[in-house]
């Protein structure tokens, strides 16, 4: 029990070393990154030593992760500080969840005295500036709350409470209230009989109870919302809605009561229009006008604030908004006010009230933390309008006017659906998925509400950062509430065996918010849709009307001298969906072919003598890894290949194979992409193959797989006017040994293009082939050699990842093979381990490719998403990390040879004790923790070599990237971001002493006759820099300083027609 205690605390400790990491490089300041190791020891280490084992105590530990991810990647600290104490609030109450079950006597009172305080801890910013005793005072009042909670009532209501007790600003208030209820709630805890009380409200309030409680958290750094009431439009139906809840929601099921809750919530008012993301600027005596920026169509939203102006009289016209048709006044008291108009000492002076429309943004935390107003002036405009702000010219000169953000009001691109569309669709969805599996009276029924409901209410705060964090984020909050509800239905389904019911509820409502978070992405999905389109609005295939050139100019490379770029077969298997609801019903109809490939494999795995305990996290680990939730919501062709592979399995394992069904399967799969038939011919060649080897059986056989081949390849021959498409015999032929040495790593290792980061998990099922192959049949040996087909033909092509796809795309239909493998995995502590250890990476993928499709796109530059990312957020080059197989350079054979020595050295400690393979199973959190505090020390502390200058972590004003975007494999030619006239990037570097650095590009046009290149470093004066260059080359950097971090940055003077093409930046020490 000891050494399980022991690693139940370990995530704790990572967290804490990951949050020292961040404080060290100077990414969260000291205190608060104290605060958040504090708040994750306390949620983990009590409970985790109370009650170590079990799976909601792992899934208590992983719900740490992604309060980790935001404090490493969320660099707003507003944003953050308003981010971070929610998830670990969340985290602590899923600790706490999952040990007060195996708690009993004393042991019951720990365990919500210390969610209350890792509550308190997370939201800690708000004790700053307070005295000492006041803060001991306050800590002492949420513990006494939780431990009178524990000893009067149930365990759910006394978790709420706790929860409540450790985020309410309970410093706030009076001293002596404060003191009382300390001492009277320790009384309670000391001396009152043990009871059961408040189970009934715990059922009805729950979801309001966590709401409120995660929506006091999000606002705990500076002591609550207070400066105005919270919600300005609320009336009397919202009174009434908000009393007759208290009243009815104790007598419902948990879940009509959380939608209940939900309802009172959207009464409070309508959401807040979600501002514009974009920096803000400021009118001065000295600069008094402007111009905003140009409308995209839709509502205008214009946010102002008045600095040094508490004197300005009610009504005082301060700016006028001219060019929206009319001039409109901007008034003191009426659409804007003094910033900091509530400050106790502007209050007594200030001369104008609050304006009619208030939005607040917070400075400051704790005692210090002041909430700045400003006035919101919203309307529609026409696209293309222009709109430009003067300063009225009579106002004293101190007056400044801050414009905090204007523009047109839009959720966060690419999305077209607002808060408020995410959460009705996620309400239904989750009503939906409960009712049909009747769990709406389960205690955790009313989980997915609260999330909603927290969302609710954060739509309709007057608080401009936490509506932005919610419009940001409102799909992660919409999935995890689907995700709350259809995890408990899923346990219902699978264990009556309707996993196909399961999947589609998951899957289904997926496919259908595709269409709203992305517009159709680059690859093969927008063909198929013109091809769709071609079918559904003219009845044709001629497409040369639907490219709509205008709106979509990508689709452009769809038009060849061929008759189609791709086979139009797909198109018509998903004509149906498309007829019933356009994109989202095609890609309804592909999420229902990925349910069936579920149920299928799970019933073949269930043939193949599969234990029970792996049949049931099969389709667990299918749906909720990639490929299959990203293929099923994506149109491509792979899904529909598994799906063909998995049933022609099935048909082959009947006593009598249905040779005809196998047949006509494999050449629909030919005739929908002719790689298929990779796959697919070998199970067609299994099945007719002669028991009997009588010259009449070889020959009928050979006749109908030669028929159905040419069939298949006639189809693919008239639509694309070759079998084989764009490609030829001889492309399928390796030129030199490099390639395939660069396919297979690639395949393997790449981040954008392999499975190590995407689905480690499949790479892992590798070792469960020998296994496969011998309780398996002739199909899955069939399988097999279609793999090693597939992957024969992709060895010499410079095309193995897939082109502009998601990762590993040409191994998808290799899926059944990979799924069966992973069920067939042998039972050994060191696989158990990679196992644990490939499922944060595999949750994380996934998560971002369902909630972002964007991201799935392989840009074919060697970036990738999360590197990309890291380097934005840290201004440092983080593509040098990761094993990039179409840009090689170190990591790409240094980080595989790491993972390769790490997943031995993992086997072998296991294979010497199933002990420590074991323990290194149970600490797949603290891994991934330590992994990522590793990684950013890396990150940080390298010295940069080479910067390219396209790079994420470049800062680029003016100027386009070099090839432009959308080239198809972008690799295979320099890259560089291009400058015209004015034109400049701003590069972060790390330079090692004593350093020299020069910049490589190229001059082009009338530039190649001369050109000025202004360079600066760290905001000093720039130095001039003539170049005059008919050839690429490179020029030194002047005035280079020394070791550290420095910003450099290149600005271009050229005449008309002159630009320059900029390559990198090469340090040498």
């Amino acid at each position: 029990m000891v050494p399980g205690r022991f690693l139940a605390c370990l995530p704790a400790v990572s967290f804490a070393a990951l949050a020292a990491v961040m404080a060290c490089v100077g990414a969260v300041p000291p205190g608060e990154a104290a605060l958040a190791a504090l708040a994750a020891a306390v949620a983990l280490v009590p409970s985790g030593w109370l009650a170590p084992g079990g799976w909601r105590r792992r899934a208590a530990e992983a719900a740490i992760l992604p309060a980790a991810l935001t404090l490493v990647m969320v660099a707003d600290p507003t944003l953050r500080r308003m981010a971070l104490p929610p998830l670990l609030a969340f985290a602590a109450l899923a600790a706490a969840a999952a040990a007060l079950p195996r708690t009993a006597g004393r042991d019951r009172t720990i365990v919500p005295v210390a969610l209350a305080l890792a509550v308190r801890a997370a939201t800690g910013l708000g004790l700053a500036g307070y005295p000492a005793w006041w803060d001991a005072l306050t800590v002492l009042a949420v513990a006494a709350l939780a431990a009178a909670a524990a000893r009067l009532l149930d365990r759910r209501a006394a978790l709420l409470l706790a929860l409540l007790a450790g985020a309410a600003p309970l410093e706030r208030a009076p001293g002596a209230l404060l003191a009382a209820a300390a001492l009277a709630a320790a009384l309670v805890a000391a001396r009152a009989p043990r009871a059961d009380l408040g189970r009934p409200f715990a059922a009805g309030w729950g979801a309001a109870a966590a709401a409120l409680a995660l929506t006091l958290a999000s606002l705990g750094a500076w002591g609550g919302f207070a400066a105005a009431a919270p919600f300005p439009a609320a009336g009397w139906l919202a009174a009434a809605a908000g009393g007759l809840a208290l009243v009815a929601t104790p007598l419902c099921p948990p879940a009509l009561a959380g939608a209940a809750w939900l309802a009172a919530a959207s009464l409070l008012g309508p959401p807040q229009p979600p501002p514009p993301d974009r920096s803000g600027l400021e009118l001065t005596a000295a600069s008094p006008d402007a111009l905003l920026p140009v409308s995209e169509g839709g509502l205008y939203v214009v946010e102002v604030s008045l600095a040094n102006a508490a004197g300005l009289r009610q009504g005082t016209v301060v700016a006028t908004v001219r060019g929206v048709g009319r001039d409109l006044p901007i008034r003191a008291g009426v659409e804007t006010a003094e910033w900091a108009h509530e400050r106790p000492d502007v209050r007594r002076t200030v001369a104008h009230s609050l304006p009619a429309v208030a939005v607040w943004r917070p400075s400051g935390s704790g005692r210090s933390a002041l909430w700045g107003v400003a006035g919101r002036i919203a309307g529609n405009l026409p696209a293309g309008v222009q709109p430009r702000l003067d300063r009225a010219p009579g106002l004293p000169p101190a007056v400044t006017i801050a414009i905090a953000t204007a523009g047109t009001s839009r959720p966060t691109p690419p999305r077209d659906w607002p808060l408020p569309a995410w959460i009705l669709a996620a309400a239904a969805a989750v009503a939906i998925v409960q009712l049909a599996a009747g769990t709406w009276r389960a205690p955790g029924a009313a989980v997915p509400w609260a999330l909603l409901t927290a969302l609710a209410l954060a739509a309709r705060l007057p608080v401009a950062p936490l509506r932005l964090l919610a419009e940001r984020h409102a799909v992660d909050l919409a999935l995890a509430a689907l995700l709350a509800a259809w995890l408990p239905a899923a346990r219902v389904w699978l264990g009556r065996r309707r996993v196909f019911l399961a999947s589609a509820a998951l899957l289904v409502p997926l496919a259908l918010a595709t269409p709203h978070l992305t517009p159709p992405l680059y690859g093969d999905e927008p063909f198929h849709l013109v091809v769709l389109d071609s079918l559904a609005r003219d009845h044709d295939l001629d497409l040369s009307n639907n490219y709509d050139l205008a709106h979509h100019p990508y689709n452009r490379i769809y038009i060849t001298g061929k008759i189609f770029l791709h086979s139009p077969v797909l198109a018509f298997l998903l004509l149906p969906g498309y007829l019933a609801d356009g994109r989202a019903g095609a890609l309804a109809l592909l999420a229902l072919a990925g349910a069936g490939l579920v149920a299928v494999l799970v019933r073949r795995a269930r043939e193949l003598g599969v234990r029970r305990r792996r049949l049931a996290l099969l389709p667990l680990g299918l749906l909720l890894t990639y490929p299959l939730a990203t293929f099923s919501t994506q149109i491509w062709v792979e899904i529909v290949g598994a799906l063909a592979a998995a049933g022609c399995l099935v048909l082959l394992a009947r006593p009598v194979p249905r040779r005809i069904a196998v047949t006509a399967v494999t050449a629909l799969g030919i005739a929908v992409k002719t790689r298929l038939g990779l796959i697919l011919t070998p199970l067609a060649v299994v099945v007719w193959w002669p028991r009997r080897r009588r010259a009449r059986e070889v020959a009928v056989a050979a006749a109908v797989l030669a028929l159905a081949t040419a069939a298949a390849l006639a189809v693919e021959a008239l639509f694309l006017g070759y079998p084989l498409g764009m490609r030829r015999l001889p492309d399928l032929l390796p030129h030199d040994l490099r390639q395939p040495l660069v396919t297979l790593g690639g395949l393997a290792f790449d981040p954008a293009g392999g499975l190590l980061f995407a689905a480690p998990l499949a790479l892992l099922a590798f070792a469960g082939v020998p296994r496969l192959v011998r309780r398996g049949g002739w199909g899955e040996r069939a399988l097999l050699i279609g793999g090693v087909l597939t992957l024969a033909a992709l060895l010499p092509s410079p095309e193995w990842y897939g082109g502009g796809a998601p990762p590993a795309r040409y191994l998808v239909p290799l899926l059944p093979a990979f799924a069966l493998a992973l069920a067939c995995l042998p039972r050994a502590p060191g696989v158990a381990a990679l196992a644990a250890f490939a499922l944060p990476s595999s949750l994380l993928t996934w998560w971002v490719y369902v909630t972002r499709p964007h991201l799935t796109v392989n840009p074919g530059d060697g970036g990738w998403w999360l590197a990309d990312a890291l380097a934005r957020r840290f201004g440092a080059d983080a593509r040098h990390l990761a094993p990039s197989f179409l840009r090689p350079g170190p990591a790409t054979v240094v980080v595989p040879l790491l993972v390769a020595v790490a997943a031995l050295a993992v086997v072998l400690a296991a294979w010497r004790s199933p002990r420590v393979g074991r323990g290194l199973a149970r600490s797949a959190v603290a891994f991934a923790l330590a992994a990522a505090a590793a990684v950013i020390v890396v990150l940080t502390q390298r010295t940069d070599r080479v910067v390219e200058l396209e790079d994420p972590q470049v800062t680029h004003v003016g100027g386009s990237l070099q090839p432009p975007p959308g080239t198809y494999s972008r690799f295979l030619y320099p890259n560089g971001w291009r400058l015209g006239d004015g034109d400049a990037v701003e590069a972060p570097l790390n330079l090692p002493a004593h350093a020299s650095v020069r910049l490589e590009g190229r001059l082009e046009g009338a530039a190649q006759r001369g050109a000025d290149f202004g360079v600066s470093w760290d905001g000093g004066a720039p130095v001039r820099m003539h170049v005059a260059a008919a050839a690429p080359g490179s020029v030194p950097i002047p005035g280079v300083p020394g070791a550290g971090r420095h910003r450099l940055r290149i600005a271009l003077a050229a005449t008309a027609g002159g630009d320059a093409v900029l390559d990198r930046l090469v340090v040498t020490p």
